[in-house]
């Protein structure tokens, strides 16, 4: 799990509930701040300037969590995973995952919320990646803490993100997990849209 926020915390709670046997890395450099406590609430007054990866560790009293208190970077030194998780809020980052992703020939899945939208897809191995999504100009916008995001669609977010983590245990060849996923919290609506198959342009031409 990259990212211990607004997504990350209630997604790595879901999974230490969802998956008993799963060990969870929860990675993120961050601290916690005033700005965070409405939205994620495993952390409280007396964490304001500690570790969010450690917080949350502690909070949800789990030993299968480990607390990686980084940033993942290029300088980044990856475990072994089977899967890695996006609760982050910069394409910095995602595109550090996908790179990671890619090289090892693991999935990972994207996650992401602004204001009152969220989207969550299913990043395979061959495709498809990032671009393919958003094109291939991947420019920073507004992020969280700049926009503002609504907690009801984060919480929205990371549920359907670890239904799809459940769906890839179960049936890891899914017809569910080719799409992508789009949340508005205003009508509290959500519909997919298919993804595309077959090895991915823009990293293998």
């Amino acid at each position: 799990m990259v990212g211990a926020g607004a997504i990350g915390s209630p997604l790595a709670a879901g999974l230490v509930s969802a998956l008993p046997e799963a060990e969870i890395i929860v990675v993120d450099g961050d601290l916690v701040e005033r700005s965070n406590l409405p939205r994620q609430p495993w952390f409280s007054l007396k964490d304001l300037g500690r570790p969010k990866a450690r917080v949350l560790a502690e909070a949800l009293g789990s030993k299968r969590i480990y607390p990686r208190v980084e940033r993942v970077d290029e300088a980044f030194a990856w475990p072994r995973v089977d899967l890695v998780m996006d609760g982050t809020d910069n394409w910095a980052a995602r595109l550090t995952i996908q790179k990671f992703a890619r090289h090892t020939g693991i999935p990972w899945l994207f996650s992401g919320a602004v204001r009152w939208e969220g989207q969550v897809a299913w990043m395979a191995p061959e495709g498809p990646c990032l671009a393919c999504l958003f094109g291939s100009e991947l420019t920073e916008g507004l992020r969280c803490f700049e926009a503002g995001v609504v907690g009801m669609v984060t919480l929205a977010v990371a549920g359907q993100a670890l239904a799809l983590a459940q769906k890839w245990l179960i049936d890891p060849k899914s017809a569910e997990l080719h799409r992508l996923y789009l949340l508005e919290g205003r009508q509290g609506r959500i519909w997919s849209v298919g993804l595309p198959q077959g090895r991915c342009p823009h990293i293998y031409g």
